[in-house]
């Protein structure tokens, strides 16, 4: 795990309030990446309503519906991440929350049965905001590359 330019800013942030520790950030980024795979992939969004802003559930409920409507799958399955990167803290300031800003590579499998010797490289730039004490995914910026082994 990385500590980006964003270190030197959290370090002085962590120290007026705890919510600002790279490692719990970075941890809850990973824990909510993979709860948004598990969504997406049995279609069960309720477990995500207490991880995502409303907007950001709302956004990602139509996307589900539109693949399903189209008959397309999540395009990656069993994905890893294999480096996650807090890049960018702005503490709150005119009615803004605290937030972050995070990118997260990885890799998985193709889930076309026609590519199964492919690999797909992916990198996403998440968005947190803070709510209480907690942070909630807010916005999802997402990459796919195809590789073929």
């Amino acid at each position: 795990m990385k500590i980006s330019i964003a270190g030197a800013k959290l370090s002085h942030l962590v120290q007026k309030d705890k919510i600002w520790d790279h490692g719990s950030m970075a941890e809850q980024a990973r824990i909510i990446f993979y709860l948004v795979q598990k969504a997406m992939i049995n279609g069960n969004m309720d477990l995500l309503k207490k991880y995502l802003t409303a907007s950001c559930f709302e956004n990602l409920e139509k996307g589900m519906k539109q693949m399903e409507k189209n008959n397309n799958a999540f395009e990656i399955k069993e994905p890893v991440v294999n480096e996650l990167a807090v890049i960018e803290v702005y503490p709150s300031r005119n009615n803004r929350p605290d937030g972050f800003t995070a990118i997260i590579t990885g890799e998985g499998k193709s889930r076309s049965e026609k590519s199964n010797d492919q690999i797909k490289k992916f990198s996403a730039r998440w968005s947190f905001i803070r709510q209480g004490d907690w942070w909630l995914l807010n916005g999802i910026k997402t990459k796919i590359i195809f590789l073929k082994f």
